[in-house]
């Protein structure tokens, strides 16, 4: 991604979490845990742990030319060849004996796998922060303007009437099951990956399964049941989760960005100096987040089928398709992260109009109370008979211009059953919410068992 994109469509802490040097840095963390865990075992001296530990902690990617790393892996197929050659070559200067011992019964996957995961957990601290974030905030609006009714659209057409509130408690309840599946998905996908070249480690001889237990618990990482070279599911699992994440924040940036409309300018996202203007016309007030936040949820399921794609792998390691995961990976997790930093920043700085909420709710003289009017009169003549009468009452509306109350209050069966106070009633948009309420307190009750 471009520097000049990245503050548009990324966000910053992720960004770093996957950059060049990060990676080195995990996979240098990755070649140290190995280490100490084969030392506490005595498949390598523990003197040579030590020096490995040193020179890691003192040099670190400073012992890393990054120019020919980045020749060397065009040729080896991946960076952790060349890497593992200069990681033991910056070893070798402090002791040659302990150089000897760096990347010990290892294949370049694991650390490149374990790294990868090492990067997935620190980027998954930021964006569950982020939807934290982003579910506070749908709360405290779901609360705010429950009572706040809004026309409801279906088929970008008018239909019944809703409250903002209840939008906003929608937008929590997505936000709550994102939470719900990261916190599910963790013990499955934050796991290390030790096996080898073929996933035997039977270069370690007996001791394997007992170094993978101490090279996970170095890294904070669950242990595998066995290796996963060539099963890609936890990977996968990450990408989806992260590709819904965005996806819901996609719907929410839609329902805001038509909802800024000219026209209906119910709600605007935060001004600032310099946003959301036009480099030619000075009235405009673009939905500049929405726009960032729509082309990630665009993007996202591209690259989401390439990591789909790469579940199908030969044998026990793969030929290319474990290799496009390096490309989609890392800009699904920015995206994302991306995404979600822009909606938190909306939803805190939202701008409510209630005035045009009204205003809208009333532009088609009562027609949208047409449902509400049918099933008042559907238990004293039936529904049938009730839908064909309200139906005839709104093209009449529409034909004379007229409030449909108008029209309805000329049926005879109307007039027979209601009184004009019942008609009046009938009409008033917040007598016609159904059970919002109640969803609405649902949401904010189940917010209140997750703080206990």
């Amino acid at each position: 991604m471009s520097h000049l994109y990245a503050s548009l469509f990324y966000q910053a802490d992720v960004t770093e979490i996957f950059s060049d040097y990060a990676l080195l840095k995990y996979m240098i963390q990755a070649e140290v845990a190995l280490a100490q865990a084969q030392a506490h075992v005595g498949i390598i001296p523990e003197s040579a742990a030590e020096i490995i530990v040193s020179v890691a902690n003192t040099q670190g990617i400073q012992a890393i030319d990054f120019d020919s790393l980045a020749i060397a892996a065009g040729l080896a197929g991946n960076i952790a060849i060349p890497f593992v050659k200069q990681f033991t070559a910056a070893v070798k200067t402090v002791d040659e004996e302990a150089s000897r011992y760096v990347h010990w019964g290892a294949t370049s996957q694991d650390i490149l796998d374990t790294a990868c995961i090492l990067q997935a957990q620190d980027a998954l601290k930021v964006v569950e922060l982020q939807l934290q974030f982003a579910y506070s905030t749908s709360l405290e609006l779901a609360e705010k303007y429950r009572v706040e009714v809004m026309i409801g659209r279906t088929w970008l057409q008018q239909a019944l009437p809703i409250t903002f509130g209840h939008k906003a408690a929608r937008w929590a309840s997505s936000f709550k099951r994102d939470l719900d599946r990261l916190e599910q998905l963790k013990a499955r996908v934050l796991t290390a990956q030790l096996g080898g070249a073929v996933g035997s480690l039977a270069s370690l001889l007996d001791q394997g399964s007992q170094v993978v237990e101490l090279y996970a618990a170095e890294l904070n990482l669950n242990v595998p049941a066995c290796t996963w070279h060539g099963e890609r599911d936890r990977i996968v699992e990450i990408a989806s989760f992260l590709a819904m994440a965005t996806g819901n924040t996609g719907k929410m940036a839609r329902d805001w960005s038509l909802m800024m409309q000219t026209e209906v300018a119910e709600v605007f996202e935060p001004t600032a100096k310099g946003r959301g203007g036009s480099s030619t016309m000075p009235h405009k007030r673009n939905p500049v987040a929405a726009a960032s936040i729509l082309a990630a949820a665009n993007r996202v399921p591209a690259l989401m089928s390439s990591v789909y794609q790469s579940m199908v792998q030969e044998h026990e390691r793969s030929l290319g398709s474990w290799h496009a995961e390096w490309l989609a990976l890392p800009e699904i997790f920015q995206l994302c992260a991306g995404a979600l930093e822009r909606t938190v920043e909306v939803l805190q700085g939202l701008e409510i109009n209630s005035v045009n909420m009204q205003r809208n709710i009333e532009c088609t003289n009562g027609l949208i109370m047409a449902e509400a009017v049918m099933m008042a009169l559907a238990p004293k003549i039936g529904r049938l008979n009730a839908h064909h009468l309200v139906e005839q009452a709104c093209k009449q509306a529409v034909a004379e211009k007229c409030h449909l109350k108008d029209a309805v209050s000329q049926i005879a069966e109307v007039q027979q059953y209601f009184d004009a106070a019942e008609l009046q009633q009938i009409f008033k948009p917040e007598s016609y919410l159904g059970n919002i309420q109640e969803q609405i307190d649902a949401v904010l009750k189940e917010a209140e068992g997750e703080a206990k």
